[in-house]
């Protein structure tokens, strides 16, 4: 799942659980659980054995197992066939095979423009003459 020429920063397997915060600086790959929040400017790859409860930003998400709170990606979210996600994802770029499972609100486009509020339309009362 992890593209080529990417190094790898670390790895946790399945049956291990992290609580708390999880930052790395190079491409990851969960098969175990993290429960709280995830930030990197790189790769995250969530294995089919992999969850996450939490919050995750980062740059790429590939999902094959299971995220369950929110995924904003500064570039791009691919949801595999195995991926069953209950989350609100906000990214550019949305990838999903058929069988993959979503849940949740999508807000795509480019982060800096998505994380403002858009302007309320005037109202015909709100017009001066």
């Amino acid at each position: 799942m992890a593209r080529s020429g990417d190094a790898l920063n670390g790895f946790v397997d399945s049956g291990c659980t992290i609580r708390g915060e999880l930052e790395f600086s190079d491409s990851f790959r969960l098969d175990g659980r993290v429960e709280g929040q995830v930030r990197s400017a790189a790769e995250l790859v969530i294995g089919e054995q992999g969850m996450v409860e939490g919050d995750i930003e980062v740059a790429r998400c590939l999902v094959g197992g299971q995220v369950r709170g929110s995924i904003r990606a500064s570039q791009q979210v691919v949801l595999h066939r195995t991926a069953k996600v209950w989350a609100e994802i906000q990214t550019p770029a949305l990838v999903m095979e058929d069988g993959a499972f979503l849940e949740g609100k999508v807000v795509m486009g480019d982060p800096a423009s998505t994380a403002k509020t858009p302007a309320k339309a005037a109202s015909p009362s709100d017009k001066t003459a």
